[in-house]
């Protein structure tokens, strides 16, 4: 049986996604935030939103954009990894793929997924033990094992030719990710070494494992860690046998 907190955790976590929601909706500024290099100052408005909620329902936040804070008195609560607005650029350039990307991490890891398009308006969930939906009906990954007739996304630029049917470089790895758990892809692999924080794939690999697929880190490291400076590689597929043949390839020297 599913703790009934984590059910009451994905609404707390979609009701963040629907504040950036309102924020994009209202936002005429993409322009940079001045803060940091490649940061817009919507990401800034996106993740005060995201704040609010969180530290309304007592948990602790982990995001791209403030790092780890929380409300006083929060110091033990979960917490919650936070990419309030995955694929900023896209948003910018009106590409519809960029999302936000929320996951619950308990003592026991994480626990709780959401990614939602802010683009279209699709929403992926995740509980831990309790497999995943998309916009409310449960999603599978295709079910590929060869590369060869695979769809594989990415994110950078590969070293070779992996020997791929096809493949895809849509910008923004939360819905990315999405996309093998539900089918619409096979794969998707970081081709940029420690591209990636843990905002930016951790409620959609839980999101894809609870669908029933796999993932990895190319370098054999942990994906959950709760450090801003931190940088990961993951890699997605629908099945082991995929997943292998996409880290051989990744792994490869060419």
């Amino acid at each position: 049986m599913i703790d009934p907190k984590l059910l009451r955790a994905v609404e707390t976590l979609m009701s963040a996604a629907d504040a950036v929601s309102a924020v994009l909706a209202a936002n005429t500024d993409w322009g940079a935030s001045g803060v940091r290099d490649g940061q817009y100052a919507v990401d800034l408005d996106a993740d005060a939103v995201c704040l609010d909620v969180l530290y309304g329902a007592g948990y602790r936040v982990l995001s791209e954009e403030s790092g780890i804070t929380g409300p006083p008195g929060s110091s033990s609560a979960p917490i919650v990894v936070v990419d309030p607005l995955d694929g900023s650029t896209n948003a910018s350039r009106h590409v519809p793929w960029y999302a936000s990307a929320l996951c619950l991490v308990d003592d026991d890891g994480p626990a709780v997924g959401v990614v939602v398009n802010q683009a279209t308006g699709e929403r992926f969930s995740a509980v831990r033990g309790g497999g995943a939906d998309r916009d409310g009906v449960r999603i599978r990954p295709s079910g590929a094992t060869s590369l060869e007739s695979s769809i594989l996304g990415m994110s950078g630029l590969p070293s070779h030719h992996y020997g791929w049917a096809q493949f895809r470089a849509m910008g923004a790895s939360a819905p990315d990710i999405c996309s093998v758990a539900c089918g619409v892809t096979d794969a998707w692999c970081d081709m940029i070494d420690s591209g990636h924080g843990v905002w930016d794939y951790l409620a959609s690999i839980l999101i894809l494992e609870e669908a029933g697929g796999v993932s990895a880190e190319v370098f054999g490291r942990e994906l959950c860690v709760l450090d801003p400076a931190a940088r990961r590689s993951p890699v997605a597929a629908a099945t082991p046998d995929l997943l292998d043949a996409v880290l051989r390839e990744r792994r490869s020297p060419r």
